[in-house]
């Protein structure tokens, strides 16, 4: 069974995929490090065919990744940037999640990849659909990693988290660690501070780390990575 966490968050657009490329900047100083994004949508076409797929694209070019072909790393694409499950029935597709799981289990065995880790970005929140009767927490359940949540620290977040956090609990998920992203610039008035002091609170049995817009891999995210290993 392949190692490492799948990162997820309570909406889409919270920073899931900055989030990731941090995780695997700390996480290569300690080993091996590689990355997959199950399904990806809103990919643009390249070189007359094939798809570009952005998140892989992004967290790749910071060059600490072991790398195999990009078909076991972005396994499913998509033109339309909207929801899997859409995305897939216009391309007349079907989501497999067995197969996401044999991609896995392929980067987990590349070459250089002995005692190393994988970060898997999900696509939305946890229980964005990926087809009629199979939502993102299913493939989730299928990987078995433990969870990294990336929640915002803006108003309604309480909520969204809370929601999110339960869920993962009712599935029988582990949330490895909670973290508090301000993907967009946010004034950090009474609301953004309670929320913050709010989300640690109720998370506090594992590790929570905020971070601003724009943060590189401090100390900070290096000790939090750390402890959702321990």
């Amino acid at each position: 069974m392949a190692r490492g966490f799948f990162v997820t968050g309570t909406d889409t657009g919270v920073g899931k995929t900055f989030v990731s490329r941090l995780l695997v900047e700390a996480l290569s100083r300690r080993g091996p490090v590689s990355y997959m994004k199950p399904v990806q949508t809103g990919c643009k076409a390249y070189k007359g065919s094939g798809l570009l797929a952005p998140d892989f694209e992004y967290v790749k070019k910071w060059g600490m990744l072991v790398l195999g072909p990009e078909e076991i790393h972005v396994p499913y694409r998509f033109v339309p940037a909207c929801s899997p499950h859409l995305a897939a029935r216009f391309a007349r597709r079907k989501i497999s999640l067995p197969r996401i799981g044999i991609c896995l289990d392929k980067i987990a065995k590349l070459p250089m990849m002995r005692g190393g880790c994988v970060v898997v970005e999900g696509a939305g929140g946890v229980l964005v659909p990926l087809g009629p009767s199979e939502s993102m927490i299913h493939l989730m359940v299928r990987l078995g990693l433990p969870v990294v949540l990336v929640a915002t620290p803006g108003l309604g977040t309480l909520n969204h988290t809370f929601l999110t956090m339960c869920a993962l609990a009712s599935a029988g998920l582990r949330c490895a660690g909670l973290v508090v992203n301000c993907a967009k610039p946010c004034l950090r008035d009474f609301i953004h501070r309670d929320n913050v002091r709010t989300l640690r609170a109720y998370a506090s049995a594992v590790p929570v780390l905020e971070i601003r817009r724009g943060a590189s891999c401090s100390g900070d995210v290096v000790e939090f990575c750390n402890e959702i290993l321990r």
